[in-house]
């Protein structure tokens, strides 16, 4: 792992498990470059990668001030359950699964001109830090797996499709949407309409490439925020 990487994830897990509180400020960069022995500039890039994704704020004369973690980080260029986001994250989460049916028909919208998929349909609601945040709608193909069980889908899909069925995911298509909250946003995230929602509709495959789920991810967009890594190739 690159230097400028150990001193970010030390420092993020010392966030995490609140070695630094909210409102503290970080070990100066000099404090850091002789405690890792690095350069300046490797510290530097440990910090302002900090800073992207909204754990701490730099103050000239003051140095790098831990703030209050209001947003979740949400994976888009990746494949993660919830499960591993929140663990890796250190949220306090909850999941309740609002509904199980089977047989259902998935919905033009998430399909994107794909044949038509007869899906079990399990419906999630996630609650992070005490607030309702986000409603999964995953339709899970019926011809490669049914009946998952309601724990299984309370715990981690992707646990239960990995690690019980023997599945191994590949990879998926997501479209990323900004959209007016609808009625059962507002109903069970008790929200107001003029909240709006980050929509994530995704296709996920197998390593055979067949479909193993579609999934529609609505989320408050004062919650969410998304960190990708991106390279200019030359």
């Amino acid at each position: 792992m690159k230097k400028y990487l150990t001193i970010y994830h030390d420092l993020l897990s010392d966030i995490q498990t609140k070695k630094y509180q909210s409102g503290e400020i970080l070990p100066s960069n000099q404090q850091l470059v002789m405690r890792y022995h690095v350069s300046r500039e490797t510290v530097r890039k440990a910090i302002q990668l900090l800073a992207d994704e909204g754990y701490i704020q730099t103050i000239r004369g003051k140095g790098s001030l831990v703030l209050v973690k209001k947003r979740y980080l949400f994976p888009v260029s990746s494949i993660k359950s919830y499960k591993e986001i929140v663990d890796e994250s250190g949220l306090d989460s909850v999941n309740r699964v609002l509904k199980i049916q089977d047989h259902v028909l998935v919905p033009e919208r998430l399909r994107f001109g794909s044949p038509e998929m007869y899906s079990q349909l399990i419906v999630r609601e996630r609650i992070v830090n005490g607030i309702p945040t986000i409603l999964d709608y995953d339709y899970i193909n019926e011809d490669v797996s049914k009946d998952v069980p309601e724990a299984s889908a309370k715990e981690s899909l992707f646990g239960y499709f990995e690690n019980e069925l023997g599945l191994t995911v590949d990879y998926a298509v997501k479209h990323l949407t900004v959209e007016n909250a609808e009625y059962d946003d507002c109903d069970l995230l008790k929200i107001d309409q003029a909240m709006p929602m980050v929509v994530v509709r995704s296709e996920t495959h197998l390593t055979d490439s067949r479909i193993l789920s579609y999934t529609e991810s609505r989320h408050r967009a004062d919650k969410f925020s998304s960190v990708e890594f991106a390279r200019r190739h030359h």
